[in-house]
């Protein structure tokens, strides 16, 4: 997120908020005026924002990733005022104005389909609403619910009888004998949570243990039975999934798939980092690894190919114990490339030289040549048979072989185009070089197809 973003996002987060607090508060009154504008989208009040100061966003991604701080924080502030409407809605109903706490409990439900109490709350003020006696009809109403929690709670199904009785106090916060048994009841839900998460566990099964006994300390937090228990059995549960790990990594391994079974290993390690055996293991796949990687590179460096080498010795970095082994492996290759783009710069500037020289002394053949047939038409006489020019110094003939014997390197590891140019500088330096000839008609040969 650039700077501009943040800027925007610390001057304008707190107004965004406030009037995000302000739309939402204004909700139920909107619902039921007739001709009242609608609630605007998370998109359409980010625009309307942009004008009014948040500056230009470029980037799609910046945008959506504001408004999804918006939805967020919209959230937040729609979980408090729902809170604090469901406390008026609750008023009203202890107050026995049970049409506005209906009225209200329907738009907490319009908001949040989810809101439980708010459920609870309608169904209560529609059952007492329009009762000529609230007062007896709630306590008969509350009874009834009492006594079916009761009910639930001898019949054993502990779980309908704590939400059963939690209504009831809900409710009726002052029923005392409701409170009484509801607290009676969460002792007994949490031995029913605790006896399922036993079985479970006696059944190898650990998450579904864990999630039976987190039950149970949700209504007993400090309960320290329950939280050894869930060590006990969260550790059972690393060693499990890290043993199904280490299986599946080892099998990998068993097939040459070192990569995977590097990957495998890690995710063990993640879960259980004390485990020996997956890190011995890992230290030997991240040899292998390694030395593939190093041989891989070597083999590139004797066919001198000297980037791919270090290309190889670079990949092997991650795995490597012994990282100044493959900066000197990656030095020495940098330093060959050197030592030979030299090389190759010095022949060219020789051949280069040797050239201009056999030029220079063509040049010189001939016009000694035509200053020979000058002064014999100045005598009266004529040159009889061509002038004989001079042979290649020794100098030339010595250049000659010499990259004759360049070539022939090049020619035996199959680069045939770099044996043809090397013996073609030696036949310009040397016409009579037959070994050149041969090398160059050779070539010609094995690229035309034949033997």
């Amino acid at each position: 997120m650039n700077m501009n973003t943040k800027t925007v996002l610390n001057e304008f987060l707190p107004a965004i908020l406030y009037c995000l607090s302000s739309v939402f508060c204004f909700l139920p009154c909107a619902a039921s005026a007739q001709g009242q504008a609608k609630v605007k989208s998370e998109e359409s009040l980010f625009l309307d924002l942009q004008k009014t100061g948040l500056g230009s966003m470029n980037e799609l991604d910046e945008k959506k990733r504001f408004i999804e701080t918006i939805k967020l924080e919209k959230q937040k502030i729609q979980a408090k005022m729902l809170v604090n409407v469901y406390e008026n809605a609750f008023d009203y109903y202890r107050a026995g104005n049970y049409e506005d706490a209906r009225d209200l409990a329907n738009k907490i439900l319009a908001i949040d389909p989810n809101f439980e109490d708010a459920g609870l709350l309608l169904e209560a003020s529609t059952q007492l609403r329009g009762a000529l006696r609230p007062g007896i009809s709630e306590k008969l109403m509350l009874e009834d619910r009492f006594k079916s929690a009761l009910s639930l709670y001898n019949e054993g199904r502990i779980v309908d009888a704590h939400k059963k009785m939690e209504e009831v106090v809900k409710l009726s916060p002052n029923n005392i004998k409701a409170k009484y048994w509801l607290t009676k009841i969460k002792d007994d839900l949490r031995d029913y949570y605790f006896q399922k998460g036993d079985q479970a566990y006696a059944q190898r099964d650990f998450k579904g243990a864990l999630d039976q006994l987190y039950l149970a300390i949700l209504i007993k937090p400090r309960d320290a039975g329950v939280v050894g228990y869930i060590t006990k059995v969260e550790d059972e549960l690393r060693q499990q999934t890290a043993n199904e790990k280490l299986k599946a990594a080892l099998e990998y391994y068993a097939q040459g798939k070192l990569r995977d079974a590097y990957e495998g290993l890690k995710r063990v390690l993640e879960v259980q980092p004390g485990d020996s055996k997956a890190n011995k293991l890992l230290a030997e796949v991240k040899n292998e690894i390694e030395q593939g990687y190093i041989v891989r590179g070597k083999k590139f460096y004797g066919e001198r190919k000297y980037n791919d080498a270090i290309g190889e010795w670079s990949a092997a970095k991650p795995y490597t114990v012994n990282l100044s082994y493959l900066e000197k492996l990656t030095a020495r290759a940098r330093e060959q490339m050197r030592l030979e783009a030299e090389d190759k710069r010095r022949r060219a500037e020789e051949s280069a030289k040797r050239a201009r020289e056999e030029e220079e002394r063509r040049k010189k053949e001939e016009e000694e040549r035509k200053k020979a047939e000058e002064e014999a038409k100045r005598k009266g006489t004529s040159v009889e048979g061509p002038i004989q020019t001079k042979g290649p110094t020794e100098e030339n003939r010595m250049a000659s072989q010499q990259h004759y014997l360049e070539g022939l390197k090049y020619f035996q590891n199959s680069n045939y185009d770099k044996a043809r140019d090397e013996w073609t500088v030696a036949k310009q330096l040397d016409p009579g070089n037959s070994d050149a000839d041969s090398g160059l008609k050779r070539i010609d040969q094995l690229q035309a197809g034949g033997q």
